[in-house]
């Protein structure tokens, strides 16, 4: 227990106490993550329509654990918890933690080994990513020339591993198909000619700006298909720069934690991109005194995926509260050209075909999928709701959430990794990997924002003991009758 909760429980080291019970509050929010990873194939036939609630519920008890992380304590709550430290709760949670960090490291002696075997694509997004990575080597375009059917073929996918869309056999429908309707169209799909045209019902385009294959043209290069190396290590840098970004009281939930975070080691596993993202958001937020490099990673950011797109204004806010109009304006243009710069030449080279493909998650007709809202509608526990519903339930969650980092921001620049994806949890897909890689950044950005102000404050009690001595020489102040 000492190497996670200090045995030092004077007053002086309360703000590591307070560290520490916010690194037990982020522990419980991946355990309930972590918990939601479990085939829901496994309960959801016993509990029918009421299956969906066990997501729901795990999804929003994370949300209250990272809100509670993000709390701060008064001095009596910090003293009172200073003499029962650590609480009994945290010594359970931090068993669990530990157990839980077994499977940490299973997957990441799996990821190891898969970096060295053949492709294994359990997403569509990796495959298409890399696919255009291919079709880029050889000079063709990959907002055009991609192609679902060649995928399946060139890597063995499996049916259920692409994106379906409610066209062709699936339209007019809005329940989720089955893999035996998945199989039988494809098949029926690659005799006909095996041509994007012959297989609308499943998503060809590239969905994401051009960052987010450019990065993988190394290994098109080398004419490999396996990219998961590219996004264990990106996995393996947040974890190292979390390492060095903390106290070295929070090290041990550093590494805890990282082995810990289920969600995030089967994202990396699967080759999400999720993963490479959100290393440059970190970087973006944990440089935000410097205006080049938190520009420059905001910017990367914003040619690598689109859900960094949703941070765009929680940044802008953050900056505008910290430093004024003029620095906000100056980073947004920075960003906006580094992100520009990355995928001009295929805007150049065609630009609809680049915008129909950034636009693809909200522009092309997807089913509904995912742990929020309408995961409820999805197992026929609720009716599911017009499409505008979702949306204005959404735009309502966009305008609370800002409200709320406005108010908060400057003394918690780091909410805006949960603030910025609670809006997600009412739209029409809410995949649970968008909540995944939350916590962790989240915790990464607390601790090193801590860190710093603690550096400040201790400064300060320097100067002023220092100063002590020479106080005899400051004049009187005059009293009010003379």
């Amino acid at each position: 227990m000492r190497y996670f909760f200090t045995e030092d429980v004077s007053p002086d080291n309360h703000p590591v106490i307070d560290l520490q019970r916010r690194a037990t509050w982020i522990a419980v929010a991946l355990i309930l993550q972590s918990f939601n990873e479990i085939d829901h194939g496994w309960y959801f036939p016993f509990l029918q329509p009421f299956g969906s609630l066990i997501p729901f519920l795990l999804i929003l008890g994370s949300f209250y654990a990272m809100w509670m992380a993000l709390r701060p304590r008064t001095l009596q709550q910090q003293a009172r918890t200073g003499r029962n430290h650590p609480a009994r709760w945290q010594r359970i949670v931090l068993i669990l933690t530990l157990i839980l960090s077994i499977a940490g490291f299973v997957q990441f002696g799996r990821s190891v080994i898969m970096s060295f075997g053949t492709p294994q694509f359990s997403n569509d997004g990796t495959s298409l990513d890399t696919n255009a990575a291919m079709l880029l080597k050889q000079g063709r375009n990959p907002y055009t020339d991609s192609n679902m059917l060649d995928m399946y073929r060139r890597f063995h996918l499996e049916p259920d591993w692409t994106t379906p869309l409610r066209m062709g056999q699936f339209a007019n429908r809005i329940d989720y198909p089955s893999e035996a309707e998945f199989r039988s169209i494809l098949d029926t799909a690659l005799k006909a000619g095996g041509t994007a045209a012959d297989a609308p019902e499943f998503e060809s385009k590239v969905s994401y700006p051009a960052l987010s294959f450019l990065t993988l043209m190394p290994f098109a290069w080398l004419n490999s298909y396996n990219v998961l190396p590219f996004y264990l290590l990106s996995y393996l840098a947040i974890i190292a720069l979390a390492w060095k970004a903390v106290r070295p009281e929070l090290r041990p939930w550093v590494l805890l934690l990282a082995m810990a975070n289920a969600p995030m080691w089967s994202s990396a596993v699967g080759g999400n991109l999720d993963i490479f993202c959100t290393l440059l958001v970190i970087l973006a937020w944990m440089l935000r005194d410097s205006r080049w490099g938190s520009a420059i990673f905001l910017g990367l950011a914003i040619a690598t995926k689109q859900t960094s797109w949703f941070l765009l204004p929680f940044y802008i806010i953050m900056v505008f509260r910290q430093f004024g109009l003029k620095e906000t304006i100056y980073r947004m243009s920075v960003a906006g050209i580094i992100g520009l710069a990355f995928n001009l030449p295929f805007i150049i080279w065609n630009p609809s075909a680049w915008l129909a493909g950034v636009l693809t998650p909200v522009a092309d007709p997807m089913f509904p999928m995912g742990v929020g809202i309408v995961g409820l509608s999805i197992t026929h526990l609720i009716p599911y709701l017009p499409a505008t519903v979702y949306q204005l339930l959404e735009g309502l969650a966009i305008l609370g959430t800002l409200i709320t980092y406005w108010c908060i921001s400057r003394k918690c620049p780091e909410a805006a990794m949960l603030l910025a994806i609670i809006p997600l949890f009412f739209a029409w897909r809410s995949l649970p990997s968008y909540f995944y890689c939350a916590a962790y950044p989240l915790f990464i950005l607390m601790a090193s924002n801590v860190k710093v102000e603690l550096l400040r404050e201790s400064f300060a009690m320097r100067v002023r003991k220092l100063t002590v001595p020479f106080r005899f020489l400051t004049p009187a102040k005059p009293s009010a009758s003379v």
